[in-house]
């Protein structure tokens, strides 16, 4: 059991690493958004992220379970989109 604990551990380093470069790059997103006077919210880009989201290999997980992660992702990076416009 804590072997897999320990892997589990490193995942979840690995997965904040990325939450934290991806809420880094909705910042600067903001940012360039605001300069060209866009909105942060784009639906039809969302749309596109859901949609490739489907076709990526999965083994275990399923897909309304990654929509339902990445509606919450989405959302914060939004807010930091938000920020960035600041």
């Amino acid at each position: 059991m804590d072997r897999y604990r320990k892997k589990i551990d490193k995942i979840d380093e690995q997965i904040v690493k990325l939450l934290d470069e991806r809420m880094g790059l909705a910042f600067e997103l903001g940012k360039l958004k605001k300069e060209k006077g866009w909105d942060v919210f784009v639906p039809e880009r969302e749309k596109k992220v859901f949609e490739k989201l489907e076709t990526l290999p999965k083994e275990c997980i399923r897909d309304n379970e990654i929509r339902e992660l990445y509606e919450h992702i989405i959302s914060i990076s939004r807010l930091h989109g938000k920020r960035g416009m600041r």
